[in-house]
């Protein structure tokens, strides 16, 4: 048996939850701007749960959530401008219409 690494089950996650959240916004007939919200909050909400994990007391989550935050803020950045080039890059083939 051959064990995922990080990469690999990083890349199946996000294929899983992009899945994920297509059908449960065409099951909810919620327009995609109002699934994407969903998923976006939903992630928030997780990535606190992480650093809350990560800390041995409410002090110590305080503390951290700053820097945290701060993380949080240029990796969503960095991800948002990449797909935002790849869509620019393949619109056509992406948006087949």
């Amino acid at each position: 048996m051959t064990t995922q690494t990080d990469d690999q089950q990083f890349w199946q996650l996000i294929d899983k939850f992009i899945q994920h959240a297509n059908e449960q916004g065409q099951a909810s007939g919620a327009a995609p701007h109002v699934a994407g919200a969903a998923l976006m909050f939903a992630a928030a909400r997780f990535n606190a749960y992480v650093l809350a994990r990560s800390a041995a007391n409410a002090e110590q989550f305080r503390t951290n959530v700053p820097g945290a935050l701060e993380y949080f803020r240029q990796q969503f950045d960095k991800m948002m401008t990449e797909n935002m080039d790849d869509y620019a890059a393949n619109f056509e083939k992406y948006e087949q219409r």
